[in-house]
């Protein structure tokens, strides 16, 4: 009779290799710093009177060129609660700082 553990092992064994094994050539996608797209987000709510915050960000920045998109959840401003998404796309200035311009 075969001990079940010693027909476990190679399975758990073959799985946590699968686990561990970075995507077969691809490359991890790039680390954008977050802060200058929250700050972005944080003006556009408040120029545009929204009375909604960043409450999370879901998704991005995703970097094309000099166009950016971003998608966040926001809640009340002052007394949180839920939350709704929205997709941020923002443009950079010509000095180089990122705006959001348009949200939906």
């Amino acid at each position: 009779m075969t001990c079940p553990n010693r027909l476990l092992r190679p399975l758990v064994l073959l799985t946590a290799l699968v686990c561990l094994t970075p995507g077969c050539g691809r490359s991890a996608a790039p680390v954008v710093d977050s802060q200058p797209f929250e700050a972005a987000v944080a003006r556009y709510l408040d120029q545009n009177n929204m009375g909604v915050a960043l409450k999370d960000i879901k998704a991005g920045p995703t970097i094309e060129g000099n166009t950016t998109t971003l998608t966040a959840s926001l809640h009340h401003a002052t007394m949180g609660g839920p939350a709704v998404t929205w997709t941020f796309r923002f443009e950079q200035d010509a000095d180089g700082t990122w705006k959001a311009v348009s949200h939906q």
